[in-house]
């Protein structure tokens, strides 16, 4: 008789239909999961394969056979006042159900793809498929079942209603049934939305798919946090006066040129295209790649003509009127007395204002046209575009600007670096201390591939070399001396080839790629040009601005002297990617980056007869500074480099020597103690110097460059100021000692005041728009660095946030550096691809990003005296015990 009423039936209907989903889920397990993880079907398909597939599977298995068991015992007391309710909220209140339904549903769509794919690849799959299918008891394929948990949730809903329906508002199960409802519905409600956002992500992560199979010569578009937003067809300059059709395809932190060709005859580019896709709507034409820009070095230039100004300013107030006419007219139609005078006089006065916005778009041609201005690596170019109607150019200004806008906000949430392991570096001898530090480059420079860091200690006699090994985890491979004197600078080189002649290369920013095809030398504008017959490529930046103090005149170039004391690189070595090593007795020593240090000496030792600070590959030459002053340019000749014969130019003296040097716009910064030198790469001329701070006790210690903005240290100074890289002004003063003393704050009052008396700035490095800042105390900070406009003018307003890392060190940090973690196959893209007439060329820095769309990983590393961990700091047995051994630190980023 229990069984009777409608209120019984329903719970044994959700009892069965439970029992069903649980019967098919362990199907799912028993039948595929489990018989192809065991040895006997081990070569089907691999483990990780198997894991991807069944991802989540076990885990709602348990919770619902939990939730099956406490169905049957109420079944089995059942009666009138019996409850349901809190079955389904112990059930289902727990978060970790919501985050293994999310998770499944994440991976739903890429399960049925692998178990498409497989199959096809590997008939004995697609057979042990078939058979367990046959023998299970509904006789249903792995995608029905696998389908079963994203159905599950709105039947839950259905049933529930039905039950609420069917009890009592005095019954005791009725508030639990209506919570339970509530809690069904919210995670129905989020499972919906973790569906329909992966549908969404598939969906624009395919247009990016098939915009780089559209577009000759593009490729690493596909990236996670990519979208494609709109395309449009514009004309631009060509050179020689002529106009050219181009495509502008923009994305949310990008912005690809093509040109455009129409599809001759009815000859098509075969497409798997769907009907309404974006590879649809442009398969009549073909494209080839021109420009590739990331946003962040794009902006719109401000229109200078007044009449222009005012035309534009007049068609946003009619265009405002037009929508205030309309609502009027909307609100006139609501009204219930007659309004038909009203609404005579809404739609003349509409028509009106339709016409006069017609007038004005047609009239000036100028409102169709757009300039922009690019950051080259070589400094700022200008290009024009012009759009077919002033609207379109408005609407495509307002994607831009707010593409633009959500990166700034997306650069402010990104995520905290996360620390990966302190390493400590035994010393050989007493008295060793970090100097300075790099990462290798070329093929395998590691045992698998990876990039090794080599980090330098001296003791003032002893120039040594670590090491360090990223895989299979951070380790010190080798310490070997490899010099009587302290180590200053150390610089990897990549290696020579034909194609890199041109290419402006810097393997430390990880900024996205400009890459540009057949520029031409013509006021500093960009003309696309896909029809040159021109091999080389000639990038002209504007001229410099002159700056308020005029630079002195430049000596002309000088031969430098050198002795060359060991076997020189020529021959297959020549080729290879090199560590340039300088030292404080004038030496020079070069490796080649594959070299085991252990049991190879250098290839290479030139003498100089001052110490040697800074070394930078530029433009394919090496740049060395040195404490006289001097700058020695080596070049490349047919075998490898040019070691007997570098050019030597005078920049700075023996009070103020070039201790630092920095590539910046197509211009090399110098500094010479408190003054900055801007240096031509081409011509070797001085062409603007300008004074840091009438402080003579205190010289430039670190420079670093990044979203417009170049960052100087100086010695003894806790100050951190910043320069605009085009116009040469001081547009922000940074001090750090208020965030290193919240970071000491549980440190003993004895070394607080201590590091706080002589605190200052000892090291520097500009990673993914932050700014890393190494202090004297030890402490380690990070600033996101803000976005500096190219021809922006006056003092950046606000100061950024400066956030201290829990992780630090005990004494000085002595270096910083960053090293990618899978570089290889990007750096052999970059530095050996063969460019031909007519493809792009990569001429500035490079994305981290793989073809598969995945950013690649990188490691920040800090070297310095001892390890602290700032977030405990009391006393304790193991305090002070590591304060004097070396530690290198390392952050994923």
């Amino acid at each position: 008789q229990k069984f009777l009423d409608t209120r019984t039936h329903v719970v044994v209907e959700l009892y069965d239909t439970e029992r069903s989903y649980v019967e098919a889920l362990q199907i799912l397990v028993s039948k595929y999961l489990q018989p192809l993880q065991s040895p006997e079907h081990a070569g089907l398909v691999d483990s990780s394969l198997v894991d991807e597939i069944f991802y989540m599977v076990p885990a709602i298995l348990s919770v619902h056979e939990k939730f099956l068991e406490e169905l049957k015992k109420r079944l089995e007391v059942w009666d009138a006042k019996q409850k349901v309710g809190d079955v389904f909220l112990d059930a289902f209140s727990n978060p970790s159900v919501m985050e293994t339904y999310t998770g499944f549903i994440n991976n739903w769509k890429k399960a049925k793809e692998a178990i498409k794919t497989t199959s096809a690849a590997r008939p004995a799959f697609a057979r042990f498929l078939e058979a367990m299918a046959r023998e299970n008891k509904g006789k249903l394929a792995l995608d029905n079942l696998l389908i079963k948990p994203v159905q599950k949730f709105p039947r839950y809903e259905l049933l529930l209603q039905r039950l609420i329906k069917h009890t009592d508002n005095e019954h005791p199960d009725h508030r639990l049934l209506l919570e339970a409802q509530r809690q069904v519905h919210d995670l129905l409600v989020k499972i919906n939305c973790t569906e329909r956002e992966t549908l969404e992500y598939e969906q624009q992560q395919n247009t990016l798919r098939e915009i780089e199979n559209l577009v000759e010569g593009l490729d690493n578009l596909v990236a996670p946090d990519r979208t494609y937003i709109r395309h449009d067809l514009v004309s631009m300059h060509a050179g020689q006066g002529a106009r050219k059709e181009r495509a502008l395809f923009l994305f949310s932190d990008l912005l690809v040129i093509t040109s455009i060709k129409r599809r001759s005859g009815t000859i098509r580019k075969p497409t798997t295209a769907c009907p309404g896709s974006i590879a649809s709507t442009l398969d009549a034409n073909k494209y080839k790649l021109l420009l590739k820009i990331p946003l962040d070095d794009l902006e719109i230039m401000k229109v200078k003509d007044e009449s222009v100004r005012r035309a534009i300013r007049e068609i946003e107030f009619l265009n405002a009127d037009l929508r205030a006419v309309q609502r009027i007219g909307e609100l006139a139609g609501s009204l219930r007395c007659p309004h038909s005078a009203l609404d005579d006089v809404v739609r003349e006065m509409q028509a009106s204002l339709s016409r006069q916005l017609a007038d004005r778009q047609a009239g000036d041609t100028q409102l169709s046209y757009l300039e922009m201005t690019i950051n080259m690596p070589n400094g700022i170019e200008n290009i024009s575009v012009v759009f077919s109607k002033p609207e379109k150019r408005a609407g495509w200004e307002e994607a831009f600007n707010d593409a633009k806008q959500k990166l700034a906000l997306l650069a402010d949430r990104r995520p905290t670096p996360e620390f990966v392991t302190p390493v400590p570096i035994r010393k050989t001898r007493a008295g060793l201390q970090f100097t300075c530090a790099a990462p290798t480059l070329g093929f395998s420079s590691g045992p698998h591939g990876e990039n090794d860091v080599w980090v330098c200690n001296s003791d003032g006699y002893v120039g040594q070399v670590c090491v360090l090994s990223l895989h299979p985890e951070p380790t010190v491979a080798s310490c070997n001396g490899v010099c009587n004197a302290r180590i200053l600078c150390v610089a990897s080189v990549p290696a020579s080839s034909q194609s890199n002649k041109d290419l402006d290369y810097d393997k430390h920013k990880t900024d996205v790629s400009i890459s540009v095809e057949d520029t031409e030398k013509l006021s500093g504008n960009i003309h696309l040009d896909s029809d040159s017959s021109s091999d080389d490529e000639d990038y002209v930046s504007e001229g410099v601005p002159e700056h308020e103090q005029s630079a002195p005149p430049s000596p002309e170039p000088r031969k430098s002297p050198i002795v060359v004391s060991e076997e020189s690189i020529g021959g297959g070595d020549g080729m290879l990617p090199t560590m340039w090593l300088g030292t404080e007795d004038g030496c020079i020593h070069v490796y080649n980056c594959t070299d085991n240090i252990r049991t190879k000496k250098n290839k290479i030792k030139i003498q100089h007869g001052s110490a040697v600070y800074c070394i930078i590959y530029l433009d394919n030459k090496v740049f060395v500074s040195f404490a006289n002053g001097d700058i020695s340019i080596y070049m490349r000749d047919q075998t490898g480099w040019n070691t007997n014969d570098p050019t030597t130019v005078c920049v700075g003296s023996n009070v103020a020597p070039v201790t630092k040097l920095l590539p910046v716009a197509g211009r090399l910064w110098c500094s010479a103690h408190n003054h900055i030198k801007i240096l031509n790469t081409e011509s070797l001329q001085v062409e603007t110097a300008f004074q840091i701070n009438t402080d003579v006790n205190k010289p430039i210690t670190n420079m670093v460059s990044g979203n417009s903005g170049v960052w100087i240290s100086l010695q003894n100074s806790a100050i951190l100021k910043c320069y605009h890289a085009n116009t040469y002004e001081c547009v922000l003063d940074v001090n750090i000692a208020p965030s290193v003393t919240k970071m000491l704050a549980a440190c003993d009052d004895i070394i607080r005041q201590h590091k706080a008396a002589c605190l200052r700035v000892t090291a520097l490095l500009a990673c993914k728009d932050l700014l890393w800042i190494g202090t004297s105390a030890g402490v380690i900070l990070t600033m996101p660095m803000p976005h500096i406009g190219m021809l922006s003018t006056g003092k950046v307003p606000g100061v950024p946030n400066v956030s201290g890392v829990p992780h630090g060190h005990t004494g000085h940090v002595r270096f910083l550096t960053y090293v990618e973690h899978s570089m290889t196959t990007v750096s052999v893209d970059v530095a050996e691809r063969q460019p031909t007439r007519n493809t792009a060329k990569v001429i500035g820095p490079f994305k981290c990003e793989q073809g598969n769309g995945q950013s690649i990983s990188g490691l920040v590393i800090s070297g310095g005296d001892g390890y602290e961990d700032f977030r405990n700091v009391g006393v304790s047995e193991v305090a002070g015990r590591e304060d004097s051994t070396n530690h290198l630190l390392l952050w994923q980023v």
